[in-house]
């Protein structure tokens, strides 16, 4: 294994993390990766990668704080859609289906004491693993249960810069991702709720990923994931 990540080190170097987070692959987080379809990829695939580039911290958030997150952006979706929960049949370029989203510039209208505590939990649990990033507005993102998922795609590189954050809610999720160059040259990744995750530089830029729309499809190391319920705030810095 550590020979497999050797060998995809690239010199694309980033300080966007704070050093102590900027390392290989940790033995806690390695059982959630599967990594069997990267080991024997042309030696001339370009662009270059380095898995590190995909960071994760299993069970980052309690089971409160999962709770609180998950309860608050409920409330924000239900303040911006309304109280039925109806779901987007397909995203405008066709990407995300049965869904429904919203950035997050407020949490609340006027609650001053639950927007300092979410402020707070996210300042200390995200923001701060960070050093001098300045980011977009969070997004929220909501997948249907069974029907809802996310087609292979890049995120749009004039909208945002290096680093996509994402923490998981509610459901385990199956994300997989692809080479732009070779989509054999994969890898997944099982994305547990109270989970954070860190996509950055040349896995953020030379690699698809997705979340897959058949539930049967959703598989990690050939175990079925049942598609339930999810919900993900994701945090992108600013180009």
């Amino acid at each position: 294994m550590k020979g497999i990540l050797n060998h995809f080190r690239s010199r694309y170097n980033t300080f966007s993390l704070n050093c102590r987070y900027n390392s290989s692959l940790s033995s806690s987080s390695l059982q959630y990766f599967d990594l069997s379809h990267i080991h024997t990829i042309p030696s001339n695939l370009t662009p270059k990668f380095c898995i590190t580039d995909f960071i994760l911290f299993p069970d980052h958030f309690t089971l409160r704080e999962q709770a609180f997150l998950t309860t608050r952006s409920l409330e924000k979706l239900k303040r911006v859609f309304g109280k039925r929960t109806i779901y987007q049949p397909s995203h405008f370029d066709h990407v995300i289906h049965n869904y429904r989203e919203c950035q997050v510039t407020s949490w609340t209208n006027g609650d001053n004491e639950i927007e300092q505590e979410i402020n707070d939990l996210l300042d200390n649990k995200v923001y701060n693993l960070f050093s001098k990033i300045k980011w977009l507005p969070i997004h929220i993102l909501e997948l249907a249960e069974s029907i809802g998922g996310i087609k292979p795609h890049v995120d749009n590189i004039e909208y945002s810069g290096n680093i996509v954050v994402g923490i998981c809610l509610i459901s385990p999720t199956v994300m997989i991702l692809r080479h732009i160059n070779n989509p054999e040259c994969k890898f997944s990744v099982l994305l547990e709720p109270g989970c954070l995750y860190v996509q950055r530089d040349t896995i953020r830029y030379n690699f698809t990923h997705e979340i897959p729309i058949d539930p049967e499809l959703h598989k990690f190391k050939n175990n079925l994931i049942p598609k339930g319920h999810r919900i993900s705030l994701m945090f992108r810095n600013v180009k």
